[in-house]
């Protein structure tokens, strides 16, 4: 037997690359042969990958496609009967992109819609989510499982960039975001609560915007004017780029609140980072967020950001608030290590073939 994972792109660092390269290890562990096959692979994780014009499946191959986007790959699952099983990591909704990306709006479309052509291509559907199994199921999917982002937790005991957090350790309270800078997660409200927290609150307070700055430049772009016309300097907003896993390691251990504002999430994953560093967590509720928190953080049901701000103020000053908040998100990580356990999706792919 075989286990073979299509993936669009093998980036080092992003969430969905790294639980395929965890499955991949963790299938050596047990003896079972495995490939990782993608289009585009970064450097850093090329030694693990097998490029998608020179793979050559095999007869035995249970064949697993993270669908994340539009790719050529779609055409091989649409042409190739087999032991096909899809995972489905959400597509982001393509109005989100208007103004900022017709390309994005183009692929996320037609994601959307080629999606829809899989429902009888896949013994099996896998979700990260709830949320995301019921896109499935709304579409014709009927076999569908639930199993989350594969995470180490070991390795954010790792060594953090001691230099790098020395940046953020100032005396100013640190709020964090982790994420690509997309449209989707509304960064543009959390530059706004930063304004009036610094108006209402208190000026000792930093916003932390650790990711991808490149996905999607205009709207990265707009992020920088309103930065400007708010009057924000890089002490008061610091945007970290795509950073090495010692300096995002040091990021989170210099966090005193993770907040996000985000519209549309089919997992969220930092939620789970977070809990691992029992980071009091508020985020809005949308898509998953719910879900992946698991009663672990404060809940958002809307954006009157002088509310919100006031919330903030309360965990970020309130040290019996932020301990209770630190303990649920301590449970939460216990909790996810033993959803996200390997074996139990080698168990579900195992039932699906061999009965």
């Amino acid at each position: 037997m075989i286990i073979d994972q299509f993936l669009s792109g093998f980036h080092y660092g992003d969430a969905i690359g790294n639980s395929v390269l965890r499955f991949h290890k963790f299938l050596e562990t047990k003896g079972i042969k495995s490939r990782i096959v993608a289009i585009t692979i970064d450097d850093a994780v090329r030694e693990y990958c097998t490029p998608f014009s020179e793979y050559k499946e095999e007869y035995d191959s249970i064949r697993i496609y993270h669908y994340a986007i539009s790719s050529p790959i779609n055409d091989y699952f649409l042409k190739n009967q087999g032991k096909n099983i899809l995972i489905y990591h959400n597509i982001t909704p393509s109005e989100y992109f208007k103004g900022f990306s017709e390309e994005l709006v183009s692929l996320t479309e037609k994601g959307r819609k080629e999606l829809s052509l899989f429902s009888d291509k896949f013994n099996l559907a896998i979700a990260d989510s709830d949320f995301n199994a019921s896109e499935l199921k709304e579409i014709g999917f009927s076999n569908i499982k639930t199993f989350p982002i594969m995470i180490s937790r070991t390795e954010y005991d790792g060594e953090c960039s001691e230099s790098y957090m020395e940046i953020f350790n100032d005396g100013r309270k640190n709020i964090l975001f982790v994420g690509r800078i997309t449209p989707n997660k509304k960064i543009e409200d959390l530059i706004k609560l930063l304004s009036v927290y610094k108006k209402i609150v208190s000026s000792d307070i930093r916003l932390i915007i650790a990711g991808n700055v490149g996905s999607v430049p205009h709207y990265f772009s707009s992020l920088l004017s309103l930065k400007n016309e708010l009057g924000l300097d890089l002490e008061d907003l610091f945007f970290t780029g795509h950073i090495p896993f010692s300096e995002l390691i040091s990021v989170y251990r210099s966090a005193d609140l993770f907040l996000s504002m985000s519209e549309h999430e089919g997992f969220c994953l930092p939620l789970i980072e977070s809990s691992f560093f029992r980071i009091p967590v508020i985020a809005f509720k949308a898509g998953a967020v719910e879900e992946t928190l698991a009663g672990s953080g404060i809940l958002l049901s809307n954006k009157n950001l002088e509310k919100v701000v006031m919330v903030a103020e309360k965990v970020l000053n309130d040290e019996n608030i932020s301990i209770k908040l630190a303990e649920t998100a301590g449970k939460r990580a216990d909790s996810y290590e033993k959803e996200s356990d390997p074996e139990i999706l080698l168990k579900l792919i195992l039932e699906e073939f061999n009965g």
